[in-house]
């Protein structure tokens, strides 16, 4: 089953210059269409796979709560995409990626790599607590009753010989 786009391409215009993508929307010298343009859908999948390569690999994440959070707006995995398929869309024309668009690729595999070693999550209410440690203590009358090996009420007294 094929995954579904994580940004649409009318939304990839919040994230990029809509006169750029629609240079970038085609290979002729006329602008393209960003909605129907299938270079720009094509960017925009290979940058949703690697949010959910990142994702999926520390198994944190399902691709369909990757679909989900997409379809509620998290502007985390919305940026993600968007940061990547600017880059590939650039890559593509096989000349010079600005240093902009760039440091926004290197920034967002940085957090794809914090991402797939577990030490980021997106902000959900699942995951927000996920890592607060919580600790249980025993009292003392609880832990009498529990008759635990470890206790000195367990064993009878040790019975030592005098010599």
């Amino acid at each position: 089953m094929a995954m579904a786009q994580l940004l649409s391409n009318t939304l990839f215009i919040r994230y990029a210059d809509e006169r750029l993508l629609k240079e970038l929307a085609t290979d002729t010298n006329a602008d393209g269409t960003i909605s129907t343009s299938e270079i720009i859908t094509e960017a925009l999948l290979r940058g949703g796979e690697e949010v959910a390569s990142a994702a999926t690999r520390s198994n944190a994440y399902t691709v369909s709560e990757l679909e989900a959070l997409a379809t509620d707006g998290n502007a985390l995995v919305r940026g993600l995409v968007a940061d990547l398929a600017l880059c590939f869309l650039f890559e593509r024309r096989g000349g010079d990626v600005p240093e902009s668009v760039k440091a926004k690729a290197n920034r967002a595999q940085e957090a794809l790599g914090s991402l797939r070693d577990g030490k980021r999550v997106f902000a959900v209410d699942a995951n927000r607590g996920a890592g607060t440690a919580s600790v249980s203590v025993i009292s003392a009358t609880t832990r009498g009753s529990l008759h635990m090996a470890s206790d000195d009420s367990f064993y009878p007294p040790r019975r030592t010989q005098a010599y």
